[in-house]
């Protein structure tokens, strides 16, 4: 008797929902991370002559970077919030996904503590795209009932 197996190799195809393969979104995460470190502070940045490197601007004392946003990280892979929602429930993407949130949570986090972010602002964040400070659900009461003769062992 002899068995046979076969495997189908699924190629991942983007659906329309999604709009993004998983290379399509690791490469344009990785960029827009790379991007927030090598970016500006703000607009005005842009027009100094200052070359920054790791030290801050002597004109307005902030690093040439942008903070790492969930909607920046969004707009970079070009995709609306819900769909970056649903893109963690895809075991494609859940990984991916899970490691840009996780390094947007860091930096909200870092920068909270060490006082570049202000607290308030840090938690409003982290609670609205992170879920910090969600009331989990009371777990149910259960009720047990023992037998006459197990009351009798109780005892």
């Amino acid at each position: 008797m002899t068995i046979r197996l076969t495997a189908t190799i699924r190629m991942s195809v983007p659906s329309e929902k999604d709009g993004i393969t998983p290379a399509v979104f690791a490469r344009r995460a990785a960029g827009y991370f790379r991007a927030c470190d090598n970016g500006t502070a703000s607009a005005a940045c842009d027009a100094c002559d200052t070359a920054f490197g790791d030290a801050k601007c002597s004109g307005c004392r902030k690093k040439q970077t942008k903070p790492y946003t969930l909607s920046g990280l969004c707009l970079a892979l070009g995709i609306p919030k819900r769909t970056f929602k649903s893109l963690r429930e895809n075991k494609e993407f859940a990984q991916a996904v899970e490691m840009a949130l996780l390094k947007i949570e860091a930096y909200i986090e870092e920068n909270s503590i060490s006082g570049h972010i202000g607290g308030t602002l840090a938690l409003a964040i982290l609670r609205e795209n992170f879920g910090w400070g969600e009331k989990t659900e009371a777990a149910e009461p259960v009720e047990v009932m023992l037998s006459e003769e197990a009351k009798r062992y109780a005892k």
